[in-house]
């Protein structure tokens, strides 16, 4: 016997019922699907993953606006799983979010992170049927050392830099950095729970040597040697906790104070008693000036 196919709309409604039986009237609002990891790439041997986290509704032909989020992890071996929590209101507001995992260091150096994170958003971009994305409202997000690569990705968008691709990247919506680790060189002017110019330093795990021993060198690695006042940019929205043990405040506002010297539209919002991350940063306040910033670019 042929099984017969339905669509949800075309299945009928089991009406039959019992005494004392009660009734909860469903309501067709938004969960999350997280369907299981994707590989986008393979470099050097290391499998590339995707991590996604999809609204979930009764409409399966709807796409998305989509947030491409970089985990920190210092760029070492991120967990892919941090922020998902953090994100699911994201989700529930209708948001597609796809946490990019990158080779890291101390094996795979600058610019192997930017690079691999335009390979991936390449990916999605290039398997509609697989990712419900909308192509018209596109973010990119970053925190802590996942901010650098996510502002190094933007900054260099569409460029010949930190790219080992040439197929065209999609038009960004806008830009989201949280409390990133974006200028090695001054990490260590203002109050750390760590020694950002020692030899064992996350810094100097990513770039290969101490910022001090190549200043110059160590700059061309900073989203502030690409950001000019013709460079081609979305909106950036910066966050940062003022209470950040391990990348300091202060981080976030050189790069506030450089975005708005090259005229370019920025945000910045210090997150008062908030650590690096965590449940004080990543508060409601804090989640509704995301949400705020994601549906103001939406076109």
């Amino acid at each position: 016997m042929k099984e017969p196919f339905y669509t949800y709309e075309e299945f009928p409604e089991n009406m039959s019922g019992e005494e004392g039986m009660k009734i909860i009237y469903g309501q067709d609002e938004r969960g999350i699907s997280c369907p299981p990891d994707v590989v986008y790439a393979v470099k050097d041997g290391v499998e590339l993953h995707l991590r996604v986290m999809i609204p979930s509704v009764l409409d399966a032909n709807r796409r998305y606006p989509t947030v491409f989020h970089i985990q920190g992890s210092a760029w070492l071996q991120q967990n892919l799983n941090s922020h998902m929590g953090d994100f699911s209101r994201l989700v529930r507001a209708g948001y597609m979010v796809i946490i990019i995992e990158y080779r890291f260091a101390p094996k795979y150096r600058f610019p192997c992170q930017v690079e691999d994170g335009k390979t991936a958003v390449r990916y999605v971009m290039s398997h509609p049927d697989q990712f419900p994305v909308d192509p018209s409202n596109l973010f990119l997000s970053g925190d802590s050392s996942g901010g650098h690569t996510a502002m190094m990705m933007m900054a260099t968008w569409n460029t010949m830099e930190c790219d080992a691709e040439k197929t065209p990247l999609p038009n960004l919506n806008g830009c989201i950095d949280l409390y990133g680790s974006v200028n090695c060189l001054t990490m260590n002017d203002a109050p750390s729970a760590y020694d950002h110019m020692a030899a064992h330093s996350a810094a100097t795990n990513y770039l290969g040597f101490c910022p001090p021993d190549d200043p110059a060198e160590c700059e061309r690695r900073m989203p502030f040697s690409y950001i000019h006042a013709d460079t081609v940019m979305p909106p950036v929205l910066i966050m940062h906790g003022s209470k950040d043990r391990t990348v300091p405040f202060t981080q976030s506002l050189e790069l506030y104070r450089h975005i708005k010297s090259m005229g370019k539209t920025v945000e910045f919002y210090k997150v008062k008693n908030a650590d690096h991350g965590g449940n004080v940063f990543y508060c409601q306040a804090t989640l509704d000036v995301i949400l705020d910033f994601l549906n103001r670019h939406l076109v």
